[in-house]
């Protein structure tokens, strides 16, 4: 179908070309279908001339690829390994680096409202902790500075200043006299 659209478009070109010349319009056509038939005969030529080679072109491609990438593959893996190992620390540290030199200056106006709470909450703590040690440590020493005329009338002393009688005494200490 496509051979007599391309005949069709030549035969007119020559018909148009034939009568502006003033030439016969009868050979023109036979003439382009005999070339086009010519022509499509060569391409089939080199077609089949082509075709095998173009087959072993694209073997041979296939095999440079395959044979590239083996070389290839493990030459990426030494050199990313190496990269890793001696330029990544290095670039690490560069970048680091870099990233102190264009961060902006704090400003000193930080919060400090944390850390002034945290040493309010350590110095009421230890105010409390004292006084705490201290009326205690007082009320022991009350205890050990009584007078002597209190001492035989305190019931805590006279149980200490009894005689244990293991015979004599009752389950909740007490003695009874027999």
């Amino acid at each position: 179908m496509r051979e007599h659209r391309e005949v069709r478009h030549v035969s007119l070109m020559t018909n148009r070309a034939s009568q502006d010349n003033g030439s016969s319009a009868q050979a023109t056509p036979e003439w382009a279908r005999q070339a086009a038939q010519y022509l499509r005969a060569r391409q089939l030529a080199a077609q089949a001339q082509l075709a095998p080679m173009a087959a072993n072109a694209r073997v041979a491609a296939r095999q440079g690829v395959y044979g590239a990438r083996v070389w290839t593959a493990p030459r990426l893996d030494a050199m990313s390994l190496a990269m890793q190992e001696q330029v990544a620390p290095w670039i690490a540290a560069q970048l680091a680096a870099y990233a102190r030199r264009v961060d902006p200056v704090q400003v000193k106006s930080r919060r400090r409202w944390p850390a002034v709470a945290a040493a309010g909450i350590i110095v009421i703590g230890g105010g409390a902790a004292t006084a705490y040690i201290l009326t205690r440590r007082n009320s022991d020493a009350g205890a050990d500075t009584e007078e002597p005329g209190e001492a035989a009338s305190s019931p805590d002393t006279e149980r200490e200043m009894a005689p244990a009688d293991a015979v004599g005494a009752d389950v909740n200490g007490q003695t009874q006299a027999t």
